[in-house]
């Protein structure tokens, strides 16, 4: 992430965390009975007080053009060549886009922005992260970058960087949360956090949780660590062509770094296994002495901290794909395979139908469609602690694990209330079938591959779009624990593909949310 994204991420992020911990302290209002109003004005402002930020986004000679226009009844907040246009409903705030083209704004609901969205009566929590989620994808689309603060992983990710920086030490998944929800208002249950850290041993609050170096990199006030990281890097480059140790000695007093900072840094190198390999460490990292790799000669060259994730990936091509996919979603734990769940979990596994056919009628309008999709089942499945195997997806498809069965429920019915209240264009009619399946498997090699796996894609293809099939196991967990408004209803027995015991199967059902009900009976 460059330098001019992780600036402009640091200042979205500190503003955000203000308004939590104002809402927190009882003290955020939303406008009174002028919520529309209040909303528009604070959106408007924030572009305001983005500003430099927003055109440093692309760094040294890449000005952003910014129009941040204070008047509500006006054309609208600008950045680079997209404006947004937000109105007021009464209950509700339309958002617009528009993108120019030969010097005039013309509306463009390809971006995936345009929407509506209900303020009142919501509460200062849903407000607030309906403002700083609104102003994401925006600068998101406008700047045509991915910003990492999807769902509520981000504010956890902060407080661990904040807690290591302190404290030379990571803290402990039970401290992060007790920090996080006495400062801030959350509404993240504890067993959800952990599912987002995945630090392994955590059920009691003990289990460690550690950031990688991206995760790291993108936090605020984490520079000067990330700094002597990279220069650490040169140092055992040079310590390899000499066949010498990389010490905290020689570190300190090269790079002229106090104790604290040596201390941190021998955690950093730690967990850069292409850089240094077996050594000596004092349990609290006070002193400590490493080989350096086999591979550190490819990072000769490294200068910043882009070259060096660069370099890793390239290294790396199996953690590339695993990592981002995770990164997207805010997730903050260790190394995947350490962070997936084993044993019992549930699956929950998506595709758009008849894609291929709208892919081939509308390539440019199905791109920008396809994003929004991303982005909107990406939301539900991190909101609702689930982990996206994204290289698992085929085509258009999602497929997701998570550690409780009413996590999944709750992630597929918020993915289809967004995606069916999201306004497609008419020519892009996405439709989404999905379906949940609990089951044993164990996570290998960063994937799952387990019976419990096919069954769900098979269980998959008997749904159709707007649809979210149950298996009975996930049926026989959730069915007396799931909320009051969320229904899941039997349509009776149905054989899956390549099986032949017939297995009851249900359908979700909610309120406000049209989801079909019927299952095609079997063929005769």
């Amino acid at each position: 992430m460059q330098a001019g994204i992780v600036g402009l991420r640091a200042a979205i992020t500190a503003a955000w965390e203000d308004d939590l911990r104002s809402v927190r302290q009882d003290i955020y209002g939303t406008g009174g009975d002028k919520e529309a109003l209040a909303f528009i004005q604070r959106f408007y402002a924030l572009v305001s007080q983005l500003r430099a930020p927003i055109q440093r986004a692309w760094g040294p000679g890449g000005l952003v053009h910014v129009a941040d226009n204070p008047d509500v009844n006006g054309p609208g907040q600008r950045v680079s060549q997209t404006r947004i246009k937000l109105r007021n409903h009464g209950d509700l705030v339309a958002v617009e886009a528009f993108t120019y083209a030969d010097g005039s704004p013309k509306p463009n609901p390809g971006l995936g922005l345009d929407r509506e969205i209900r303020v009142t009566g919501v509460g200062g929590l849903i407000f607030v992260h309906e403002l700083y989620r609104t102003m994401v994808g925006f600068l998101q689309a406008a700047l045509g970058v991915d910003l990492e603060v999807g769902g509520t992983a981000w504010l956890y990710e902060q407080v661990v960087a904040d807690s290591f920086v302190a404290n030379a030490k990571w803290p402990s998944v039970g401290d992060v949360y007790k920090r996080a929800t006495r400062e801030f208002a959350v509404d993240d249950s504890f067993e959800r956090v952990i599912a987002m850290l995945g630090p392994t041993g955590a059920s009691n609050g003990d289990g460690e949780v550690a950031l990688g170096i991206a995760q790291l990199h993108r936090c605020r006030d984490t520079q000067e660590d990330i700094d002597n990281f990279v220069q650490a890097i040169r140092l055992a480059v040079e310590a390899d062509q000499a066949v010498k140790k990389v010490t905290s000695h020689v570190v300190a007093e090269t790079l002229n770094l106090g104790q604290h900072a040596v201390t941190k840094l021998g955690r950093l190198l730690r967990l850069a296994p292409d850089i240094c390999r077996e050594g000596e460490i004092a349990d609290d990292f006070s002193s400590w002495n490493f080989l350096p790799s086999y591979n550190v000669h490819f990072f000769r060259r490294v200068k910043t901290i882009d070259e060096y994730l660069e370099v890793a990936a390239n290294l790396n091509p199996e953690d590339r794909v695993v990592v981002t996919a995770r990164a997207i979603r805010g997730s903050v734990g260790g190394e995947a395979p350490d962070s997936l769940p084993d044993g019992v979990v549930t699956f929950l596994m998506t595709d758009v139908v008849e894609s291929t056919q709208i892919w081939l009628q509308s390539r440019a309008q199905m791109y920008a469609a396809m994003k929004r999709h991303d982005q909107l089942l990406t939301g539900a499945i991190d909101t609702n602690g689930g982990v996206v195997l994204k290289e698992r997806g085929e085509g258009d498809s999602f497929f997701a694990v998570f550690l409780r069965a009413t996590d999944a429920v709750a992630a597929a019915l918020d993915a289809q209330k967004s995606l069916m209240s999201e306004p497609w264009n008419d020519k892009i009619p996405i439709s989404v079938r999905m379906a949940v399946l609990t089951g044993e498997a164990d996570a290998q090699d960063r994937d799952y591959r387990a019976p419990a796996v096919n069954r769900c894609a098979k269980l998959r293809r008997r749904a159709v779009g707007n649809q979210v099939l149950v298996s009975e196991t996930t049926y026989s967990i959730v069915a007396d624990i799931l909320r009051d408004d969320v229904r899941l209803v039997s349509v009776g027995k149905r054989r899956l593909e390549g099986h032949e015991r017939p297995e009851e199967i249900y359908v979700l059902q909610h309120p406000e949310v049209s989801l079909e009900a019927m299952v095609a009976e079997d063929d005769a």
